[in-house]
């Protein structure tokens, strides 16, 4: 018998804060302007929403939520 978790393929996508990849079906999420964002942790994510829209959040290259 085949192990039909072998064709299911993860969507993985990188946080915008801290740059970690993250599993799009587990992660934390928000939307702005119509578009998606997924994040490692409510750290990352609350830094995404209070960062107004436009402009960059000041995240660091890899994880920043002590994971």
């Amino acid at each position: 018998m085949r192990d039909m978790t072998m064709n299911k393929k993860k969507s993985e996508t990188k946080d915008p804060i801290c740059g970690m990849i993250v599993d799009e079906a587990t992660a934390l999420h928000a939307e702005r302007d119509g578009k998606t964002s997924y994040f490692c942790s409510d750290h990352c994510r609350q830094k995404f929403l209070s960062t107004p829209a436009g402009a960059k959040p000041e995240g660091k290259p890899g994880c920043c939520c002590g994971k």
